[in-house]
């Protein structure tokens, strides 16, 4: 067993071999719930009590924290102890029951008892012993599984952060640990949901990583990790692909099953973001920035649809980094008062989605062909530019875009 030291940053940098068996502490919380749910099932007076006898729930409130001299005696030996009323005098703390050990992987961690006339409560006995030890066992098992969560977290923050252990050895051993192969190629895929309701329920869904994971090749390969509450980020593995050729197919292949796989009411929010993938897992960092800048784009430019790679976003990318101002004297100098006729605006850009045909541009538009030859001599008449010639239309494109990113912010 392994287990985590973290620095004064909370994160993980240290691996320490741990050679005591596992141990699991038998908490307040975990007693409440233990006394709870036998309620539940059986109607009658539990009682829990730690390593130390002493009460820390109880279904009956008075006697938390009171000393329970039996449970001691039962720690002590291993062994059940069944009470009558006069055997109660010999112990502190006691009334009439049983009171049993519970075991965790062969260690006693506490005592269960049930309150009540023996020849009553002894047949609930075994069936309530075996309920909270398989209590105990779910609860470890949890913990863990959180426990490796987290340290899949801070080892995904790290990697798209730049902040890995300078020793290769250290990090391969670190991914080993969580069942990790970091030796292998691999890109960062950003998941956003922006105003749906619906993510928090997906969110919460303890199944929700293996679901995405699911949706890639070598599933138990891929890291899922929560940056905030709507945003996810997914490190996946590209062994097996050779080179861009392969490796974008592939990606796009797999958003669009994660964007299926999806609740209805959340599949219209999300967007996907995908870097370039890279052999080195210390490259990891670009292939963040990468899904990033994607990210950004597919937020200001929404008509690039839902799932980008940063190879089709070096014109908007371009965009992006143009000076406000710049921005403004572009479209003021190429675009002039067309930016007052939306109806304009909308053949330019219904002509340029269809490649600058005439007749799918028409088409688009819902109009005669005569009509929209009519609408594109007032606009070159307006510009004193042609947007039927190639040269000419991409100024004007251009134009639109930096238009359409100056209205959105």
């Amino acid at each position: 067993m392994w287990e985590c030291l973290p620095d004064t940053m909370n994160r993980p940098i240290l691996y320490v071999q741990r050679k005591e068996p596992a141990v699991m502490k038998l908490t307040q919380s975990l007693a409440d719930r233990i006394v709870k749910r036998t309620m539940e099932v059986t109607n009658l007076n539990i009682n829990v009590m730690d390593k130390d006898g002493v009460i820390i729930s109880s279904s009956d409130p008075a006697r938390i924290q009171s000393f329970h001299q039996a449970a001691r005696q039962v720690i002590a030996t291993g062994e059940e102890m069944l009470l009558g009323e006069e055997d109660c005098q010999k112990w502190t703390g006691t009334k009439p029951g049983i009171n049993m050990p519970i075991r965790f992987q062969q260690q006693i961690v506490g005592v269960i008892g049930i309150s009540g006339a023996p020849q009553e409560v002894v047949p609930f006995g075994k069936a309530v012993k075996m309920m909270t030890e398989m209590m105990l066992q779910q609860a470890y098992l949890t913990e863990q599984m959180e426990l490796a969560e987290r340290s899949v977290n801070f080892l995904v923050q790290e990697m798209i952060s730049g902040t890995l252990d300078p020793s290769r050895d250290v990090v391969m051993s670190r991914g080993a640990l969580l069942g990790l192969d970091l030796s292998r190629p691999r890109s960062v895929v950003i998941i956003q949901a922006t105003g749906a309701e619906d993510w928090e329920e997906w969110h919460a869904d303890r199944r929700f990583p293996r679901k995405v994971a699911a949706c890639f090749r070598h599933s138990d390969q891929v890291c899922v990790s929560v940056t905030k509450r709507n945003c996810w980020i997914v490190v996946t593995d590209l062994s097996g692909l050779r080179g861009r050729e392969q490796i974008k197919p592939y990606l796009h292949e797999a958003a669009h099953k994660l964007l299926n796989a999806a609740p209805a009411g959340l599949r219209d929010h999300l967007l996907i973001a995908m870097g370039r993938g890279y052999e080195d897992v210390y490259d990891l960092e670009l292939s963040f920035k990468e899904a990033m800048q994607t990210l950004q784009v597919l937020e200001r430019f929404p008509d690039k649809g839902a799932i980008g790679h940063i190879d089709d976003m070096s014109l908007e990318l371009l965009l992006l980094e143009t000076p406000p101002a710049t921005r403004q004297v572009v479209v003021r100098d190429i675009l002039k008062e067309l930016v007052k006729h939306d109806e304009l605006l909308e053949t330019l850009n219904a002509l340029f989605s269809a490649d600058l045909n005439l007749t799918a541009a028409a088409q688009a538009l819902n109009i005669h062909r005569n009509t929209l030859l009519y609408r594109l001599d007032r606009i070159e008449e307006m510009l004193g530019r042609n947007p039927r010639r190639f040269a000419e239309a991409a100024k004007i494109k251009l134009a639109l875009e930096l238009h359409r990113l100056s209205q959105t912010g």
